[in-house]
């Protein structure tokens, strides 16, 4: 008899004071929401309200379902909250994780390779632009800060990394970002094309279905609207000194990254998955960081402080689960470290995705 939605209804009426403001907050024509009212009124047999005028008054039933309405709304967001939270720490397959230290890292990835993948994250202005999976907001503020007239949407299901993320936002005084705690399907089931784009990075290699994932963002893009999709591939690395350990160690992660559902070489399949998701006029192109003794910030920005970071924030699941002994994942490092000295050399290659939703 009573609806979650009738709840929220009555809780907007009393919040905003008339039907056509509540309305507004609830995205119903008030004709809509007039309809929903006189259906509850109906089912449960009272007036909720006393009409005097525009104005509305609660009636001893109406204050009733409006007070304990709100404890139960109350207790749903809480909910929410705590089914998130759970639903976090069973995604094992985000194998980087939330730690300062990852947090960390993930910044520092993002910065020193900020030009090789974002000159061209420019859309126009008013853009509507939805991030998924913006972790600790470590691209978001790049793609913010480049695109100022557009709003951005932000979402993440991990509530740590949100918090982070508004942080690292506002104090790069940017103002154009909307954080939400919010899981993607809840968008995709709303079956409405809502985003000019959706901009989605280091995402779909967690994923165990990518070109679902894709394929159902297709629902939320308006017609006309484009996607970026930005992925790494551990199978376009190489380095010099050559380490038979450090090929170990990097087949390792893959392994471990397979186990748990993802793709550490999902990079090369973009184009495939995009367009097997059904977009048109999709574009690819390679973003190779290449790197030796004659770029000092990549040696320290991406060698030792993002991927060779990455590879030892693995260590004790590597460990635990027998993919390597500790010796042999000890000697990979030390190998991966080599190739930041004067005469090493480290290649790396992102790829990234652009379509168009016709």
């Amino acid at each position: 008899m009573i609806d979650s939605k009738h709840l929220y209804l009555i809780l907007a009426i009393h919040e905003c004071g008339s039907l056509s403001k509540a309305s507004q907050k609830l995205n119903l024509t008030q004709s809509a929401l007039s309809h929903q009212l006189k259906n509850l009124e109906a089912s449960l047999g009272v007036s909720l309200f006393h009409r005097v005028g525009n104005q509305l008054h609660f009636t001893e039933a109406g204050k009733e379902f409006k007070d304990k309405g709100a404890a139960i709304v109350n207790d749903l967001n809480a909910l929410e909250l705590r089914i998130l939270e759970i639903k976090e720490s069973q995604l094992k397959r985000y194998i980087h994780g939330y730690s300062e230290t990852e947090a960390q890292r993930l910044q520092n990835q993002a910065n020193s390779i900020a030009e090789y993948l974002h000159f061209d994250s420019v859309w126009p202005q008013g853009s509507t632009i939805l991030e998924v999976g913006c972790g600790v907001g470590a691209q978001t503020v790049i793609i913010a800060d480049k695109n100022p007239d557009c709003k951005i949407v932000s979402i993440d299901i991990s509530k740590k990394s949100i918090a982070q993320a508004q942080q690292r936002v506002q104090e790069a005084g940017i103002a154009n970002v909307e954080f939400r705690l919010q899981d993607v399907n809840e968008l995709i089931q709303a079956q409405t094309p809502q985003f000019d784009h959706v901009f989605i990075c280091f995402v779909l290699e967690h994923m165990s279905e990518p070109q679902k994932v894709l394929e159902e963002l297709k629902s939320i893009i308006k017609p006309g609207g484009t996607i970026t999709v930005i992925e790494g591939d551990h199978g376009s690395t190489f380095f010099y000194p050559e380490n038979d350990f450090a090929r170990k160690v990097v087949e390792a992660q893959v392994k471990l990254q397979q186990q748990k559902g993802g793709n550490a070489n999902i990079g090369r399949e973009i184009y495939p998955l995009l367009s097997q998701a059904g977009f048109q006029e999709i574009v690819v192109s390679p973003r190779q960081i290449y790197v030796d003794g004659t770029r000092p910030g990549l040696v320290e920005g991406f060698i030792r402080n993002t991927f060779t970071a990455m590879m030892q924030g693995m260590s004790e699941e590597v460990l635990k689960e027998g993919l390597l002994s500790k010796s042999d994942y000890d000697l990979g490092i030390e190998g991966l470290l080599r190739t930041a000295e004067t005469d090493g050399v480290f290649s790396y290659t992102f790829f990234k995705g652009k379509a168009i939703n016709v």
